[in-house]
């Protein structure tokens, strides 16, 4: 079957997970063989889930010929709650040693890729440095490696459109009775005063896997200074993409120019 849900328990947590296998009936890149084919883990954004990365896996999956692992983070979608809110300035440390490197260890998984968006991203990158030897490689659209004022300007102006718009009644649809709590943990805990001085562009240099980075030029939550200090510091190889004419989620407002840019990213090893 091409796609199918399951759950994982990490630490005692509970998290929903969908693998997303590539259709049989289109072709893959030449260079993938079952036995050395990577599986790619996406990470979603602060308010993302399974569902709203849409058909987005499935195309990846196909362009590239290896199996996607999607999973909600806690606090997300289907998973167990997240009752700490604002949560603490190192989150992405929790998410990274805890979680992720528990997912990968429950899954017996030998070399994946890394395929982050947003907050998602930052804890791919985050994660390629703690555990350098562990990645194949990463892929990190959107990331956020410290905190400019245009990113908290843009989580203000997302907090009075939720208390002013039917926003809320439509991520019910994905995050049903944990919607509130999952868009404080995203809004209260990048407010708090300590967290303007986060950032983890010192752990950069040790990231020695490739690494693709990838941010629309009309990103309202960051500049492209993400993607230069991210060049910039990395220890190993990295690509860097401004794509023409996007916002924040070039999975899905470019999701052609994001895959033309993995598909030629991944050739290059």
């Amino acid at each position: 079957m091409p796609v199918r849900d399951f759950n994982v328990t990490i630490d005692g947590v509970r998290l929903a997970c969908q693998s997303v296998t590539p259709d049989t009936t289109v072709d893959q890149r030449p260079s993938q063989t079952a036995e050395h084919t990577p599986t790619i883990i996406m990470l979603h954004e602060a308010l993302g889930t399974i569902r709203m990365w849409r058909n987005f896996p499935q195309r990846l999956a196909n362009e590239t010929g290896c199996p996607c692992l999607i999973y909600e983070r806690r606090g997300h979608g289907s998973s167990d709650p997240q009752n700490v809110v604002p949560r603490p300035v190192d989150f992405h440390n929790e998410e990274t040693d805890r979680f992720l490197n528990g997912l990968i260890a429950h899954q017996t998984l030998k070399k994946p890729i890394l395929f982050g968006h947003s907050d998602g991203a930052t804890i791919a990158l985050k994660y390629a440095a703690r555990f350098p030897a562990v990645p194949r490689a990463v892929i990190s659209l959107a990331a956020h490696v410290f905190v400019e004022d245009v990113t908290i300007n843009g989580i203000e102006t997302a907090a009075q459109t939720y208390a002013s718009t039917d926003w809320k009644s439509r991520l019910e649809r994905h995050h049903f009775d944990q919607t509130d709590t999952v868009f404080r943990a995203w809004v209260d805990t990048w407010r708090q005063p300590d967290f303007k001085n986060w950032q983890m562009i010192d752990e950069l240099p040790a990231i020695t896997c490739p690494a693709l980075i990838l941010q629309g030029d009309e990103d309202p939550f960051g500049s492209d200074q993400q993607v230069t200090t991210i060049r910039d510091h990395t220890g190993g190889p990295v690509t860097a993409h401004i794509i023409k004419g996007c916002g924040h989620i070039p999975h899905l407002e470019a999701p052609d120019d994001v895959l033309e840019s993995v598909r030629h990213f991944l050739d290059t090893f």
